[in-house]
C-alpha cells in the first residue's frame, strides 16, 4: 500500500513540478532571445542608415569594428544585388544568406530570431532593407553569434532543472513521511487483526498515531480486540471450571455405583453395563477437555518453548509398545521405522501425548487387519513424524474438519472427538505443526513437523 501511495504522490509531484518548471524554462529562453534580438536589430539599423547614405566606407569600418567586438559577420548588398561590404567571410553563397537578403531587399525585414534553446543553432541570420520602404536600395545581412546567449540559456536551464530536481527530492521526502504517517497505523491494525485471527490472542495496545480517522479506528479495533480476548478467556475458563466441577459429581456417582449391593450391580445386566460405559465416556470427555484447555492456553498465551530435548527413536519405541496391546485387540498391526540419532526440541511428555493421540485415532478408525506405520525422519526444516494407516481414510473435504473439537466424521460410537484436536494443539505448543493427508491408495496420514534440537 505504501508503494502504491508513493507512486501516486511521485507522479503528482512530477506533474506539478513540470507545470511550474516548463513555463519558467521557456520564459528564460524567450528573455534571452528578445535581449539578443533587440541589440542586433539596433546594429542592423545603424548599418542600414549608413548604407542608405552610400557611405560604404563608414559601413565597412563599423562592420569590421562590430566583427572584432562580437565576432559577427556583416554583408551589405546594393539594389543591383552586388556585394558592397562583406566582413568575416560571409558571402551571398553562404547557407541561408540569399533567402533572407532577397526578402529584406523587397522590404520584408527578417529580424526575428527563433527562441533560443540549449540545442539551438549558434549562428542565426537576420536582415533589414536599405532605403525607404517604397524604394528599397539593398539589404544588410547580419550573422548573429548566439553562442553566448545559448550558453547562458543552457546554464540557466541547468540551474532551474537542478533546483527542480532538489524540489522533487524534497517533495518525495515529505510525501514519504506523509505516507508513513498514514500507513504506519494501518500496518499496525493489519498485524494486530491478523494475529487475532491466527492465535485468538490480543495482548497489544495500538499506537495512537496518524490522521484522526485512523486514530479513532485504532481505538475501536483495540476495544474490539480486548472484547474478543475477554470472551475467549471467559470461554476457556468456563470449559476448565466446568470440567473440574463435573469431575467430583462423576467420581461420587462411580463410588455410589461401586458401593451398591451385589444384587443391584449385576455385571451381566445390560443397564449396569450401559451405565458404566456412559460414566467412562463422560470421564474421557472431561479428561480430554481439560487437556485441550491446557494446551490451548500454552499456544494462545505464547508460553516459551520447553528447553527439554528428547531422543525421538526411544520415545516412539516406548509409545509403540504401550499401544501394541490395544492394536492387537483391534486387529491392527503396528510398525516403526525411525532414523537413529534424531533429537527433538520437545519434552518426552509432549511427544508421548502427541504420538499417543495419533496412534489412538489410527487404531480406532483404521479397521481390522489394517496396518499403522510410524516413521520418523529428518526434513529440510526440522524433524518429521508420520502416522499412516491403510484404512478407509477420510474424504478430501473432511480433512480440514478432522482437527475440530468433537468432530467424529459421522461415527458416534467411538472416541470423544477430541483426539486430533489435542494432537494439533500439542504440536503447536511445542513449536510444530500437524497436517493430515491421504495415504495412497487409501487411508490417512498424519504428519507432525517438529523443531530439531540444536
Amino acid at each position: 500500500m505504501r508503494a502504491r501511495l508513493m507512486s501516486v504522490l511521485a507522479v503528482v509531484s512530477f506533474v506539478l513540478l513540470a507545470a511550474l518548471v516548463l513555463p519558467f524554462l521557456f520564459a528564460v529562453s524567450d528573455a534571452q532571445t528578445q535581449r539578443l534580438q533587440l541589440t542586433r536589430s539596433a546594429a542592423l539599423d545603424r548599418f542600414a542608415g549608413l548604407a542608405d547614405r552610400a557611405d560604404y566606407s563608414s559601413v565597412r569600418i563599423e562592420a569590421e569594428r562590430h566583427q572584432e567586438l562580437y565576432g559577427e559577420s556583416v554583408l551589405v548588398i546594393d539594389a543591383s544585388g552586388n556585394v558592397v561590404v562583406a566582413t568575416g567571410g560571409l558571402t551571398q553563397s553562404s547557407p541561408g544568406v540569399a533567402a533572407v537578403a532577397d526578402l529584406a531587399a523587397r522590404d520584408l525585414p527578417q529580424l526575428s530570431i527563433n527562441a533560443l534553446r540549449p540545442w539551438s543553432s549558434a549562428h542565426p541570420l537576420i536582415a533589414t532593407p536599405v532605403g525607404s520602404p517604397h524604394e528599397p536600395e539593398g539589404a544588410v545581412v547580419l550573422e548573429v553569434d548566439a553562442s553566448r546567449a545559448v550558453g547562458s540559456v543552457r546554464r540557466l536551464w541547468l540551474v532551474i532543472c537542478l533546483a527542480a530536481f532538489a524540489a522533487a527530492l524534497l517533495l518525495l521526502f515529505m510525501a514519504s513521511r506523509a505516507a508513513r504517517w498514514v500507513i504506519r497505523p494501518v500496518k499496525q491494525l493489519e498485524d494486530a487483526v491478523v494475529e487475532l485471527g491466527r492465535s485468538a490472542t490480543w495482548n497489544q495496545s495500538l499506537e495512537a498515531s496518524g490522521p484522526p480517522e485512523l486514530r479513532r479506528l485504532a481505538q475501536a479495533v483495540e476495544v474490539m480486540g480486548a472484547t474478543v480476548q475477554h470472551s475467549i478467556d471467559v470461554q476457556r475458563q468456563m470449559v476448565a471450571d466446568s470440567s473440574h466441577q463435573l469431575r467430583n459429581p462423576l467420581a461420587s456417582i462411580r463410588l455410589r455405583i461401586d458401593g451398591l449391593a451385589p444384587e443391584l450391580r449385576d455385571p451381566n445386566s445390560p443397564a449396569f453395563l450401559h451405565l458404566q460405559d456412559d460414566l467412562e465416556r463422560l470421564e474421557d470427555v472431561l479428561s480430554d477437555l481439560l487437556k485441550l484447555a491446557a494446551l490451548e492456553s500454552r499456544v494462545t498465551d505464547r508460553l516459551p518453548l520447553s528447553p527439554e530435548q528428547s531422543l525421538l527413536e526411544a520415545v516412539l519405541t516406548e509409545e509403540l509398545e504401550i499401544w501394541r496391546p490395544a492394536a492387537t485387540s483391534a486387529g491392527v498391526t503396528l510398525t516403526l521405522q525411525a532414523e537413529p540419532g534424531l533429537v527433538a526440541a520437545a519434552s518426552e511428555h509432549d511427544l508421548r501425548q502427541l504420538v499417543g493421540a495419533l496412534l489412538d485415532n489410527a487404531i480406532k478408525y483404521a479397521g481390522k487387519s489394517a496396518t499403522v506405520a510410524l516413521t520418523a525422519t529428518r526434513a529440510p526444516d526440522g524433524l518429521q513424524i508420520q502416522v499412516s494407516d491403510d484404512g478407509p481414510g477420510l474424504p478430501t473435504e473432511q480433512l480440514p474438519l478432522a482437527t475440530q473439537r468433537f468432530w467424529r466424521g459421522g461415527v458416534s460410537t467411538l472416541g470423544t472427538g477430541l483426539g486430533l484436536a489435542i494432537a494439533e494443539q500439542t504440536a503447536l505448543a511445542v513449536g510444530g505443526e500437524l497436517t493430515l493427508s491421504h495415504t495412497e491408495p487409501h487411508g490417512l496420514t498424519a504428519t507432525i513437523h517438529l523443531p530439531e534440537a540444536t
